[in-house]
């Protein structure tokens, strides 16, 4: 199993947003549409915001849940990747009290609407509205059998195909995002 994730995360506006959900509408295949609850958990002597480049949370969409770690290398350089675990996880309320025992404390719930399309030459596109963050794109290139920097290098051909701006990319995950937000009430 690669666990090796390559993609882009942009902001968008309102009418990018709904300019790309038009876009991939016609040329994409329609994946579905998600609502995802996620919770993110940090140890209580670390905060994994600060540094920014980790994760563990636990996603919640329908009524299944998933346990995922995630931890960015070599950020914003053309080899770039974010390695990623993730196992189905049977009973939500005891992975929290064990998360909580082993002195994990839930810092952040992001509340999101996903919907997912997949491009003709093989990427994942996932065009979100988050709450309190607004609206993005994640662009991502799961062909495994290109070098990390063939793969960043594909994302910046598509990023420049969309018109959109990467001066808008966001390397940190929505609950940093969120994060920052919050501390500034």
């Amino acid at each position: 199993m690669n666990n090796k994730e390559i993609e882009i995360k942009i902001k968008l506006d309102f009418s990018e947003y709904e300019r790309l959900l038009d876009f991939f509408q016609k040329t994409a295949i329609y994946e579905g549409e998600k609502h995802q609850i996620d919770m993110y958990y940090s140890p209580v002597d670390e905060d994994y915001y600060d540094a920014g480049d980790r994760c563990l949370r636990i996603r919640t969409e329908s009524s299944q849940s998933i346990l995922s770690y995630k931890r960015i290398y070599n950020e914003n350089s053309t080899v770039q990747y974010i390695e990623e675990y993730e196992t189905i996880v049977s009973d939500f309320e005891t992975l929290d009290k064990i998360l909580k025992a082993i002195k994990f404390n839930c810092d952040m719930v992001v509340d999101k609407y996903r919907r997912e399309f997949l491009t003709r030459d093989g990427y994942d596109i996932a065009l979100d509205k988050v709450d309190k963050l607004g609206f993005f794109i994640e662009i991502e290139n799961k062909n495994v059998e290109d070098t990390i920097e063939m793969r960043n290098q594909g994302l910046l051909n598509l990023i420049k195909k969309l018109e959109l701006d990467l001066n808008a990319r966001n390397s940190e995950g929505y609950s940093n995002m969120l994060y920052r937000v919050n501390r500034k009430v």
